[in-house]
């Protein structure tokens, strides 16, 4: 039974059997969850805010319960609904963003590498947010404006250099990894849109071929070109990143 369900599921992918909404519903589902919560937030986010001044905690929990598995029923039909859509206009993701299957691909880097790089974010970002001076989050409240409008009005663009700091640290973690990637990824030296293939980064291809290249030949001139590549484009997007900083800080001191 397990064969017959490898084979059917190798056949979908290979677009030799089935139709392609599945994948067209797999790849819309973050963006109409993202596209869900925009109208659900600016939406029904007042009318919310309005009408839970006089509930009671419990009352206001059960609202919210209601709205989110709401929100949850809405993205999955928009997801659907576009998928059959795309289907019926002949588009197929298959050969391109999903295609032939491999056990180590890129979907599987990704969530490693969140694993990785999420704690080191999470940690910077939140010694950036209870810098923030408590005298700017006591004036704002005293002001009358809720927590929400604190946060994110008050504290979130005070905090943004070091927010941002964070998010390019972990990038940076990202760019420069290279066991996590050779061995999730499958050293696969191929390069595509497909999701659920390997790949191999420049620096899992130094770590894996330098040692075995001969000296001063064209393959060991080629690998340190690729390490000047590789250094050039971190060069380059820290000093883009420290002249947004410097302008996220300047801001904030500016508030």
């Amino acid at each position: 039974m397990e064969v017959i369900l490898c084979q059917q599921e190798e056949e979908w992918l290979d677009g030799q059997a089935g139709r392609a909404w599945g994948g067209w519903v797999f790849l819309l589902l973050p963006v109409s969850a993202a596209v869900t919560a925009l109208l659900f937030g600016r939406g029904l986010g007042g009318w919310f805010r309005r009408r839970s001044q006089n509930w009671g905690r419990q009352q206001a929990a059960y609202w919210d319960l209601l709205r989110f598995g709401t929100g949850t029923l809405h993205a999955v039909v928009l997801a659907v609904a576009l998928a059959w859509l795309l289907d019926i206009a002949g588009l197929d993701p298959r050969g391109s963003v999903v295609g032939t299957y491999v056990q180590r691909n890129a979907l599987i880097v990704g969530f490693v590498m969140g694993f990785a790089i999420i704690p080191i974010i999470f940690t910077i970002a939140e010694d950036a947010l209870s810098a923030v001076p408590e005298h700017l989050r006591s004036a704002s409240l005293g002001c009358g404006a809720t927590p929400w409008q604190t946060a994110t009005r008050v504290i979130i663009p005070t905090a943004m250099s070091g927010l941002f700091s964070a998010t390019m640290i972990g990038l940076g973690r990202a760019v420069g990894e290279t066991m996590i990637v050779l061995m999730a990824a499958g050293n696969t030296a191929v390069m595509d849109w497909n999701v659920f293939n390997g790949f191999r980064t420049l620096s899992a291809n130094l770590a894996v071929e330098l040692p075995e290249a001969v000296k001063d030949s064209t393959h060991y001139r080629t690998l340190f070109f690729a390490a000047l590549v590789l250094f050039a484009m971190t060069f380059v997007l820290n000093t883009v990143a420290e002249a947004v900083r410097q302008r996220f800080r300047k801001r904030a001191f500016e508030l």
